[in-house]
């Protein structure tokens, strides 16, 4: 092949979608649309798609992209909001919004006690404003504990408000946040079994068994937003009012039509 052809591949893949956000990165607003993307798939799969089939594993799997990305874009708006109880105050009017549309999306009953992952967000807003804000070390410890337990039966948990508060705690240090992410993501949701499990099978039951990934890839789905964050560029986007407000309002139309839908099929 001759030095022509092989500058022209070259520059033919930096052309490419991949190449120009390996090149350039993805900002904010491209990593809420990919969480949008992978909210919606997730839902469609875990309200219509029974398990344990193909598609369900691989749709749950695209759908635990969303937490962590909202997690961390969550993080990010608090720094560089102009009103921090405006913004709070949108998520607590988002979240109540969505709350029937939240319970009913996915079960057939009433359970006053299923809240959505936009109250968790917004628990771990204020985690970060004590943390940030409270100066007794007691104090600040008891308020984080407090929003920990309160954040207990919403959508992601506790694990989730862990999350943004390490994506605080190392803000500014990209790498030491996906780190702190990694650990959080191996421990609470289960990805370091599919490398411990085996190999604790094999010591105390004498067989390698590899059923546990068989039957829970679905989990490995939590690594794939710490490669997406890395490639985060530091960027709002384009479209700021527009992005702003998408995920916002897409969060409960989405889940009302889904409510309605099975609702109308049940």
């Amino acid at each position: 092949m001759s030095s022509d052809n092989k500058r022209s591949n070259i520059n033919s893949s930096d052309n490419s979608y991949i190449g120009k956000i390996l090149k350039n990165g993805l900002s904010i607003d491209g990593l809420k649309y990919i969480a949008i993307i992978a909210m919606l798939i997730d839902h469609i799969g875990n309200a219509f798609v029974e398990e344990p089939v193909l598609l369900a594993n691989i749709m749950y799997m695209v759908g635990r992209i969303t937490g962590p990305i909202m997690f961390f874009a969550a993080v990010e708006g608090y720094h560089k909001t102009k009103n921090l109880r405006k913004y709070m105050l949108r998520l607590l009017a988002f979240a109540l919004i969505s709350y029937l549309p939240y319970i009913f999306a996915f079960r057939s009953s009433f359970n006053a006690l299923r809240l959505n992952v936009l109250f968790t967000i917004l628990i771990g807003v204020l985690a970060v404003y004590a943390r940030r804000n409270i100066k007794n070390i007691f104090l600040k410890v008891l308020a984080i504990i407090l929003l920990l337990i309160a954040s207990t039966p919403m959508d992601y948990g506790t694990s989730g408000v862990l999350i943004i508060l390490i994506f605080d705690y190392y803000y500014g240090n990209r790498k030491n946040q996906i780190f702190g992410y990694i650990i959080v993501a191996s421990l609470n949701f289960g990805v370091l079994h599919f490398v411990t499990e085996p190999f604790w099978s094999l010591i105390y039951e004498n067989n390698f068994d590899l059923s546990l990934i068989q039957d829970n890839y679905g989990e490995l789905g939590y690594i794939i937003p710490a490669l997406l964050l890395y490639t985060y560029n530091g960027k709002r986007g384009n479209n700021a009012n527009f992005s702003k407000w998408l995920f916002y309002i897409f969060y409960p139309l989405h889940l009302t039509v889904i409510a309605i839908i099975r609702i109308l099929l049940t």
